[in-house]
């Protein structure tokens, strides 16, 4: 008789996952009760070493520690608590960009009573009949100028 019969996989992964849920809201109940008084204490220790240390390269040391350390442990107090994330505004840019970007070409896709042409140097773009057509020189990076100097 095999071993395999006998073991409940789901049962088990089931009872491994409640398991590591436990121990993840365990730390984080201990990170959150203890973070609040270190970075006081990190603080308090940082008033301390500049009142009675005289060489400012060491302040500036234990500076650095301390602003790190407090910056590590509010980040982390920030993600256990659900904050918001905020998108990066550079892609919010990018987003917004490509919406406009859509809504120009859906724009000069339904108009088609009128035929466009956009012309820049060699390069030119057509809608004509709510086709877009790409017409592009031969040489794209300098067009019909002179090439660039060292």
């Amino acid at each position: 008789m095999s071993l395999k019969a006998n073991i409940d996989v789901d049962k088990i992964k089931r009872e491994r996952q409640t398991q590591v849920a436990i121990m993840k809201d365990k730390a984080v109940v201990r990170i959150t009760n203890w973070s609040l008084p270190t970075i006081i204490l990190l603080f308090a220790g940082l008033v301390g070493s500049i009142i009675y240390i005289e060489d400012a390269a060491m302040i500036a040391i234990i500076a650095s520690a301390t602003s790190s350390t407090s910056m590590a442990l509010i980040s982390i107090l920030a993600s256990f608590s659900g904050a918001d994330k905020k998108d990066d505004p550079v892609m919010a840019i990018i987003k917004m960009q490509e919406k406009q970007n859509q809504s120009f070409l859906e724009i000069l896709k339904t108009e088609r009573s009128k035929s466009t042409e956009m012309v820049l140097d060699d390069k030119a773009i057509k809608v004509v009949d709510g086709d877009i057509k790409a017409v592009v020189s031969s040489d794209i990076l300098y067009g019909s100028g002179d090439k660039l100097k060292k």
